[in-house]
């Protein structure tokens, strides 16, 4: 009877140990149908802008003719998939990445933009304040977080477009320890007045009237005809295959993680929401 209650007790651990584990993984949640100009992976969420086109890294050209200059700012809203493993901390950096080098300055290809945690009073979260990074997020609405970054001279997006090679990319890159995907729900590009340039959807599609001209007088007329076509380089570009997550040490990370909370899995599990 002891026999039985000790392996009872074991395989209650070993299987508590590898919930806990697999969700120590979670990073970013990967998008199942992306717009084919959106790089999706589980550290990573960043739409292309504009790209002359790369066959070799998977970016379709892209072109939404946009004054890539007038961008000041743009905002990124996420949301925890899992809210019941949501424990604020959630950090990273925002992607503010343009080029050829040719063409810009070399620290404007992906310069440090740091954010961590979140202050969410309702829920007694506050990974935040003592974290003294750069950008922060703000709580937007229920268990949904806004994280906006304004640009300078040091990671401002310069007009590549007549540039060869040229490209401008943003986003979010995600290196907490948050035990659930966070999610993103839309991106917003503004100018320096704080009008809407361009927004995308957390699919990477574009979701505002403002990117592109309708092609002929019946698309303007029809909203719907109108938003797909500025969803969509698809029409004018080949469609890239699906983006596998690049090699950001993330699995390795996992692993380390992973044996570590089976160590103390009592504990983090305590830490579960009801």
């Amino acid at each position: 009877m002891k026999i039985a209650k000790i392996l009872s007790a074991a395989v209650a651990a070993v299987a508590a140990s590898a919930a806990v584990a697999a969700t120590a993984s979670a990073t970013m949640t990967v998008v199942s149908n992306p717009n084919p100009g959106l790089t999706t992976a589980t550290g990573m969420w960043m739409v292309q802008l504009y790209n002359e086109g790369n066959e070799a890294e998977n970016k379709p050209a892209t072109d939404y003719g946009i004054d890539l200059t007038s961008i000041a700012s743009f905002s990124i809203t996420v949301t925890p998939a899992e809210p019941d493993w949501w424990d604020g901390t959630f950090g990273g950096s925002f992607i503010t990445s343009c080029g050829p080098a040719s063409a810009t300055p070399a620290d404007h290809n992906w310069p440090s933009n740091e954010f961590w945690g979140v202050n969410d009073p309702e829920l007694e979260i506050d990974t935040q304040t003592d974290a003294g990074k750069p950008y922060t997020f703000e709580k937007t609405g229920d268990l949904t977080y806004t994280g906006t970054i304004t640009l300078d001279d040091k990671n401002c997006l310069y007009d590549v477009t007549s540039i060869e090679g040229g490209y401008a990319q943003i986003g979010i890159q995600e290196w907490g320890s948050t035990m659930t995907d966070m999610t993103v729900l839309d991106l917003t590009c503004y100018d320096a007045a704080g009008n809407v340039i361009i927004s995308f959807d957390g699919d990477g599609n574009v979701d505002s009237d403002l990117a592109a001209a309708p092609a002929d007088d019946a698309a303007a007329d029809d909203t719907t005809a109108a938003t797909a076509d500025a969803e969509a380089p698809a029409d004018t570009t080949t469609t890239a295959p699906s983006k596998g997550s690049p090699d950001t040490g993330v699995e390795g990370v996992a692993a380390v993680a992973g044996v570590a909370v089976v160590a103390a899995g009592a504990v983090v599990l305590s830490k579960k929401r009801k």
